[in-house]
């Protein structure tokens, strides 16, 4: 059985996407798709675990001023791409504690509302529309058989969330397994935001900010439903925005099944 959360101790929410079953009765291959939240903090050891993979390509989907702030080490057995998903950081990951304090102390629900306007943005902006469309073209472009990849944004659940959203309803996943791959970024990241919210708490931060915070660290279903409806409103169905926005052919999917299941 594939062991879904790597055992990465300097960073957080290191996931493979090997061994999901699709609904043709094949799998993920195992060792071949990796998502995660970034590496600016990984041991030696940690990037040898993951040289081990042969991890050959990265894709680094955070904008230049959190990668200034924060640069992957390097996997010496990949080269490296970026692809910023927004041309600034929307997640809030760069913005600092006093601005987040003052945005969110007395709005406990500002942190869920601009989570969804984070995915109404990764689904209808063009310019976060096109980067999705570059990392399937390199995907289909790196497709070898010994290689893997990685892809990542900052805390791996977001914009790295909806390209394995993207990836698996490409290659046949089904819903109900998207959807916890999805969700599955709150087991990964516990304990990185309960040491968060717990230094906020010891700050005597205000219950609305806590709850902000938290809601800005996570995944929840609602955020996907947000990007979900706009798909299904705009397109019809995530095949068709495949196909439609992220310029799949059928040709395109099933040479991506090809490499990627067994």
């Amino acid at each position: 059985m594939v062991s879904r959360i790597l055992p990465i101790k300097n960073g957080y929410n290191f996931r493979e996407l090997g061994g999901y079953q699709t609904l043709d009765g094949r799998s993920i291959k195992p060792h071949r798709l990796f998502r995660t939240g970034n590496l600016a903090n990984l041991s030696k050891r940690e990037l040898v675990f993951l040289e081990s993979y042969h991890i050959t390509y990265v894709v680094d989907f955070r904008s230049p001023m959190e990668r200034k702030k924060a640069p992957d080490k390097k996997i010496t057995t990949a080269s490296y791409e970026s692809l910023p998903i927004f041309k600034e950081d929307a997640t809030q990951s760069t913005a600092s504690e006093a601005e987040l304090y003052e945005r969110y102390t007395n709005n406990p629900l500002g942190g869920q509302q601009q989570m969804r306007q984070v995915y109404r943005e990764m689904v209808q902006d063009p310019y976060s529309i096109g980067m999705y469309r570059q990392f399937f073209e390199r995907l289909l472009t790196e497709a070898d058989p010994q290689q893997a990849v990685l892809f990542h944004c900052t805390g791996g659940k977001d914009r790295t969330g909806m390209a394995a959203y993207y990836l698996l309803n490409a290659l046949g996943v089904p819903e109900d397994v998207i959807q916890y791959d999805y969700l599955l970024s709150n087991t990964a990241s516990r304990e990185h935001v309960a040491a968060r919210i717990k230094t906020l708490r010891q700050k005597d931060a205000s219950s609305g900010f806590l709850k902000s915070m938290h809601a800005l660290m996570s995944v929840d279903q609602s955020y996907l439903s947000t990007a979900e409806r706009i798909i299904n409103e705009d397109y019809g169905s995530t095949q068709a925005y495949l196909q439609q926005a992220l310029g799949l052919t059928t040709q395109d999917i099933e040479h991506l099944k090809a490499v990627y299941l067994d």
